[in-house]
């Protein structure tokens, strides 16, 4: 139910700031080509915008696993070794997601104690920021999430693996 809600709000936060930000950025071509005029804010919003889908949208996408992963020697290995060079990888990106993210919240705690606000929209620094730490402890939850299914043997990689769905019984018919 919880991994539902969080799915749930990724594609919204995703779809939702692609929309917002496309609906700014066309607004303001029309207002500076056709009124000689515009908003002067809209560039910094986009950008800020986009930093919130880009750090949603990868955790969503280590969900989907979508990232990319290149484990053509890996495919050569029995399915035990294939298991346990998976739970290696996803070691490692536990543990650098970890330790970014812990420099991200003291980063963004910083910021916030700073007080500063952005140049055009006037809001507090950290608001922006803050997209870091919440795309890292949402991607932290999907690998913690994908370790499990690992361990359980319901799949036996970090990503997915396009165009190798019936590569055993391809190989069962050249043996």
């Amino acid at each position: 139910m919880l991994m539902r809600a969080v799915d749930l709000m990724e594609k919204w936060i995703i779809t939702t700031g692609f929309v917002v930000a496309t609906l700014l950025l066309f607004t303001n071509v029309v207002l500076r080509y056709l009124f000689d005029t515009g908003f002067t804010w809209v560039l910094e919003a986009v950008q800020y915008l986009f930093a919130w889908v880009v750090l949603i949208g990868a955790a969503h996408g280590v969900k989907e696993g979508v990232h990319l992963g290149i484990d053509i020697l890996v495919e050569r290995f029995s399915k035990p070794v294939r298991r346990r060079l998976a739970l290696l990888a996803l070691s490692a990106c536990l543990a650098f997601v970890s330790i970014v993210l812990w420099l991200s919240i003291d980063y963004t705690l910083r910021i916030r104690e700073w007080g500063d606000l952005s140049l055009d929209l006037q809001i507090p620094q950290w608001i922006p920021y803050l997209a870091i730490p919440v795309g890292l402890s949402l991607m932290l939850l999907h690998f913690l999430n994908v370790g499990m299914q690992i361990l359980r043997g319901e799949i036996s990689s970090i990503h997915k693996r396009e165009g190798t769905e019936h590569l055993e019984d391809i190989e069962e018919i050249y043996k």
